[in-house]
């Protein structure tokens, strides 16, 4: 079987690298190579993955909302989200999902004990945003808190949740059990920081859903503090493990997408 990841830049992405270690680990002759479609080619994006009988394939950024159009159907999360991350191709038809949210929070349960009962503090209200809060919506009893700049962003949000500004969370920042900055801060040598942590409480977990780099600005400055962090590691991992399921029906392995993901961003291939 055929896949591939769509997005524009495309050439950084460790997808490929991942998934063909999973292949070779479950001893498939699969593919998975990255595409570069420009927006401004976009229109030709089924000719493009139809001349590569492509079965199925990642979407990112800038094309998670893009892509919509062209699904002839997709499913609730991706629904809700209002973005899509995964792409079947069956029987003609190319029916959307949305792992990203799934994939953040299957990894947050298995290094977070108690979870369910954690007051949780998301920041950014953006389609990773939205992924992660509608998961975590389905087991986290306290209410979620989402924060964002502009009250604006909240307007598409259906979920029953906190919503507030960025400058509220900062006063609030010791009232929350783990802090997940979703927001592009930190990414691609962005020095930037989402939020003053001047109010952190010294057990709360940080996480950021950026992986690359290993510790974005805000982790750094969590680690400095004493308290706990996490990355996009898992994240990203797990939701092309998820990827995987819906495109053969088959369990990934797992620790071999990870570890070989680790080996990369060490500089040890």
């Amino acid at each position: 079987m055929k896949f591939a990841v769509i997005g524009n830049p495309i050439s950084h992405s460790l997808s490929p690298l991942m998934h063909h270690a999973n292949f070779q680990s479950l001893n498939l002759e699969n593919t998975y190579e990255a595409i570069n479609v420009p927006v401004n080619q976009f229109q030709d994006i089924k000719k493009i993955i139809l001349e590569k009988s492509i079965d199925g394939f990642n979407v990112t950024i800038p094309h998670k909302e893009r892509i919509i159009p062209y699904l002839d159907d997709i499913n609730e999360q991706a629904k809700s989200v209002g973005a899509v991350n995964t792409v079947l191709v069956k029987d003609g038809k190319w029916i959307g999902y949305n792992t990203d949210g799934i994939g953040y929070v299957n990894g947050l349960k298995q290094i977070y004990e108690g979870i369910e009962d954690a007051y949780i503090l998301i920041l950014g209200a953006g389609g990773a945003s939205k992924g992660i809060a509608n998961e975590l919506y389905k087991i986290v009893r306290p209410t979620l808190t989402v924060a964002n700049r502009t009250m604006s962003r909240f307007n598409n949000w259906s979920l029953n949740i906190n919503k507030i500004n960025l400058s509220h969370a900062e006063s609030h920042l010791d009232e929350f059990d783990i802090i997940i900055n979703t927001t592009p801060a930190g990414m691609n040598g962005n020095t930037d920081s989402v939020i003053s942590l001047n109010r952190l409480a010294s057990h709360t977990l940080v996480s950021d859903i950026v992986y690359n780099p290993y510790k974005t600005p805000i982790l750094k400055e969590a680690e400095q503090r004493g308290n706990p962090i996490y990355n996009g590691l898992d994240m990203f991992v797990h939701q092309g493990a998820e990827s995987f399921k819906i495109w053969t029906n088959l369990e990934p392995d797992i620790k071999a997408m990870k570890n070989i993901v680790i080996h990369k961003l060490k500089g040890e291939l």
